[in-house]
């Protein structure tokens, strides 16, 4: 009888041990399969996070495009570079009386872009020897909240009729893109490097506010005023 009882116990204890493994299996499972979805949750976020900032980014570069049209005024939007903190902001450019000569064209004039691109620089520019400055949007004040970029993004660098910008200047100057009321935005070509080492190519068109998005990072030049030279030749 005893060791009937004794069997028993050992049976009783057997059946509770396996059911306790059955249990951590199915726990573990639960685990595995929650943290599979977290993982996948967080890259999928990372994706729209980043797809929605180019979007926002392309979005607001063609309506300042038709904004400076509808206003009757200039728009610039400006990038700081600094990789711990990449960002952008709008601002409305307002000029500053000044006797200096006009530092724009020259600077368009030593870089060879063509005469049609300093006829355009000449329309582009708010005020033709004249310093600029830049204040919040009168018109939207939302405009000129700073936007950063997603963590882990940053601007590479940026290709504007000024020349190619890969960080800020020493004396704090920062590239930008001006928005013309005469409906012209400046050429210019923003490289981003995404937080999966991944590189994007925005290109605008000046002629429409458009933009073109590339998966990869693509080299553009202006150059509709040297074909222009090249033909009257």
């Amino acid at each position: 009888m005893q060791l009937v009882g004794k069997r028993n116990r050992d049976s009783r204890f057997d059946s509770t041990l396996g059911l306790t493994l059955i249990e951590l299996v199915v726990v573990l499972a639960i685990i595995g399969i929650i943290s599979g979805f977290a993982t996948f949750k967080s890259g999928a976020f990372a994706y729209y996070e980043q797809e929605g900032m180019l979007r926002r980014l392309s979005e607001t570069i063609t309506f300042l495009h038709h904004r400076a049209i509808t206003d009757g005024v200039f728009y610039r939007m400006e990038f700081d570079l600094d990789p711990d903190k990449p960002q952008y902001k709008v601002g409305e450019v307002v000029p500053q009386g000044s006797t200096e000569g006009d530092e724009n064209l020259s600077t368009f004039s030593q870089a060879g872009v063509g005469l049609l691109s300093l006829e355009m620089a000449a329309h582009l520019s708010p005020s033709i020897g004249e310093y600029q400055y830049m204040i919040e949007p009168r018109s939207i004040p939302s405009l000129g909240k700073p936007v950063e970029l997603p963590h882990g993004c940053v601007f590479k660098d940026i290709n504007t009729m000024r020349g190619k910008f890969e960080e800020n200047s020493s004396d704090g100057t920062k590239p930008y893109v001006l928005f013309s009321p005469r409906g012209f935005s400046e050429f210019a070509v923003i490289h981003i490097t995404l937080a999966q080492g991944n590189d994007v190519t925005v290109l605008i068109n000046p002629f429409t506010g458009l933009t073109s998005i590339y998966r990869e990072y693509k080299e553009f030049e202006w150059s509709y005023g040297r074909k222009k030279e090249d033909n009257a030749s």
